[in-house]
């Protein structure tokens, strides 16, 4: 069994854009090959893997991250919930 912890995922290099979906327009084509490269995240795993980020450092901001997303997700619930500004207009009778 090999160690497969440390080995890090291959990268899907199959953007493909054919000239007959584009009518055999470059610029169609262009324009649609880097919505599919963005889509897919090629881009931003090339950037992500062009220098060396400690394991600590991968935590720590995936932690805060976390925390981000909490602090939003109780401010959001905070607003909802607020007592004060949703105050009911009751009918005189």
């Amino acid at each position: 069994m090999k160690n497969r912890k440390f080995k890090q995922p291959r990268l899907d290099t199959c953007a493909t854009v054919y000239a007959e979906d584009c009518n055999n327009n470059a610029e169609k084509m262009v324009r649609r090959f880097s919505k599919l490269v963005k889509k897919e995240g090629i881009i931003d795993e090339c950037r992500e893997r062009s220098h060396f980020i400690k394991p600590t450092t991968k935590r720590t901001e995936k932690k805060r991250a976390k925390k981000r997303l909490v602090e939003k997700i109780n401010k959001k619930r905070d607003e909802l919930f607020k007592v004060k500004d949703r105050v009911v207009k009751r009918r005189k009778r």
